[in-house]
């Protein structure tokens, strides 16, 4: 009987120590300010709406949470913050791997209970058109953190501009990192977009993942000053070296997980993504919570002194260069200089290119332009030909388009796990599979893409030669 007895208590005090802590952290989170709460909701990726019921010939509010994380085993934001108040006080790591949300728990319960160190650097790859570039730094290291918004564009998903961050920080540990050794990219939130012909309804209703991407400022500026001609407005963000690193931390944290809930382009977008983010990292009670677009973001950022009414550094469209470039081989527009083969467009620009020779053996300006437009030409055949393959009107020629279309999804995914991981992706021959697709169907507009191709690389050479002889 004694024994029995025993047995019994020992499990009782199992279940104790079970539930309390469960029942404690659900106390805790009701005891947290509401700025504290909206900052943990931000943090850890929960939607709160409030609705009316009636009960009882009473009219009552009710609050529902949602947790947007694909993944989550959470029924209820007060679960979720017994679990991380538990792994505050007993995970050592806890610090090292969600640094964000373990400061937010040191100012929510005033102590650290952890001083472990941590491996501060991070490295990851991104793809540009030099293949895969290695973007890496010190995350206690960030020198720079700005708001960077593109102005409105003509598609009907860039209507409202678009929302993200230019970072600056220190490719080693050091502190009053020299210029020589930092590195600057651009982070934001984007639809994870896998499909090689993207859908505008799929965005509007959350028929893509939501995901941190990693750009380099030349990236960026090629996308939306010289191909979309929208300009690029930086406000440079007023927060502590403490602040900066809980940004970049829970940034970061979100793109190794890549959990964020579905896209979509009104009610879970760029701007609301980056609103929430500034929030988990900084918090703040004058911060609104209906923010929908890129401009009311900025205003909020105003208005709550987070950043200047003057912006910091504007970097202005290139239909100007555009125009100036059209101008130097007689062509009137970019419509019609597309019109033109490109045999014909570089014959055009040998011919103007001596002519301006005769004058200056040096000047390579004509050049210059030319394959600035041979480069956006590339960029718009190449989209021309995906648009064809995927809209074609022949069912099998579309069919078989789509079967490499999914098989590329699937490596793209994969692919892109690796790259959060800092590991280099595998290659797979599902690209090339798609390039002979291409030659056996759209034979003419492969070859029409590669002369393209061979306009840009024989002009550069040239550029390299004149500029080597004016050096001698």
């Amino acid at each position: 009987m004694k024994l029995r007895l025993t047995s019994k208590l020992f499990t009782t005090l199992i279940m104790c120590l079970m539930i309390v802590p469960a029942i404690a952290g659900e106390l805790e989170f009701r005891k947290l300010s509401e700025a504290h709460r909206d900052q943990f909701l931000s943090l850890t990726n929960w939607k709160r709406s409030i609705r009316s019921i009636h009960h009882g010939g009473v009219r009552k509010r009710q609050v529902i949470y949602k947790s947007l994380n694909l993944e989550s085993d959470f029924k209820s934001p007060a679960k979720e913050f017994s679990s991380v108040l538990e792994s505050f006080y007993l995970d050592e790591n806890f610090k090292c791997e969600r640094f964000a949300i373990y400061e937010f728990m040191a100012d929510v319960t005033g102590i650290r209970p952890t001083s472990s160190k941590c491996d501060n650097h991070f490295s990851t790859f991104i793809f540009n058109q030099m293949g895969l570039v290695e973007i890496s730094f010190y995350t206690n290291r960030i020198t720079k953190i700005s708001y960077l918004m593109a102005s409105n564009g003509k598609s009907a998903m860039s209507r409202f501009g678009h929302s993200m961050f230019y970072v600056s920080a220190c490719k080693l540990d050091i502190e009053n990192c020299p210029t020589r050794d930092q590195v600057e990219f651009v982070l934001g939130v984007a639809a994870d977009v896998d499909d090689l012909s993207p859908g505008f309804f799929k965005g509007i209703f959350g028929g893509y993942a939501a995901k941190i991407d990693f750009m380099s400022l030349a990236q960026v500026k090629q996308k939306y000053n010289y191909e979309e001609f929208r300009d690029l407005y930086q406000y440079d963000l007023n927060v502590t070296g403490r602040d900066k690193r809980r940004f970049i931390s829970h940034a970061l944290n979100l793109y190794k997980n890549k959990d964020m809930g579905r896209y979509k382009f009104f009610s879970a977008n760029c701007a609301t993504e980056s609103y929430k983010l500034i929030r988990a990292a900084f918090g703040h009670t004058k911060l609104r919570s209906n923010i929908s677009t890129p401009k009311g973001l900025l205003e909020e950022l105003q208005e709550s002194g987070y950043v200047s009414t003057k912006k910091s550094r504007t970097l202005k469209e290139k239909s100007k260069k555009v125009l100036e470039s059209l101008a130097l081989l007689d062509v009137k527009s970019f419509e019609d200089y597309l019109l033109l083969e490109p045999s014909l467009r570089a014959a055009k620009a040998q011919m103007f290119h001596h002519r301006h020779s005769r004058q200056d053996s040096n000047d390579t300006s004509v050049l210059h332009a030319f394959v600035f437009l041979e480069t956006m030409a590339f960029s718009t055949e190449n989209m021309n030909l995906l648009e064809l393959a995927s809209k074609n009107e022949n069912a099998s020629i579309a069919n078989e388009f789509e079967a490499l279309a999914s098989e590329y999804k699937d490596w793209y995914r994969q692919s892109n796990l690796l790259l959060r991981q800092g590991k280099k992706p595998k290659a797979n021959d599902v690209t090339n599979r798609i390039d002979q697709f291409y030659r056996i169907h759209f034979m003419h507009r492969v070859e029409r893409i590669k002369e393209v191709a061979l306009n840009i690389k024989t002009t550069k050479e040239l550029i390299k030669d004149i500029n080597k002889r004016k050096r001698l």
